[in-house]
């Protein structure tokens, strides 16, 4: 089966929040914050890593390593509750 690139240079940090947060700890041991002040950051993953000086395509491959690992994004039943 091939890998398939769930996470992208365009991903949000929204969507790495809500659908991927299994990634906020590797993501954070590379020094990319997900969440600043209890908020999740602006910006896509690509930006990010422009900004730091990283390798975007080595990022990447350990980020889409895990998700293929994890076996996709997570699945949620979608509820939210305003209290």
């Amino acid at each position: 089966m091939a890998s398939k690139n769930w996470i992208t240079a365009d991903t949000t940090f929204e969507e790495i929040a809500e659908s991927y947060s299994y990634l906020i700890g590797p993501l954070l041991e590379m020094g990319i914050k997900v969440i600043v002040c209890g908020d999740v950051q602006w910006g896509t993953l690509g930006e990010e890593v422009k900004k730091l000086g990283l390798d975007l395509n080595e990022v990447l491959e350990k980020l889409n390593k895990i998700v293929e690992e994890k076996g996709g994004p997570e699945k949620g039943i979608g509820i939210k509750l305003n209290i």
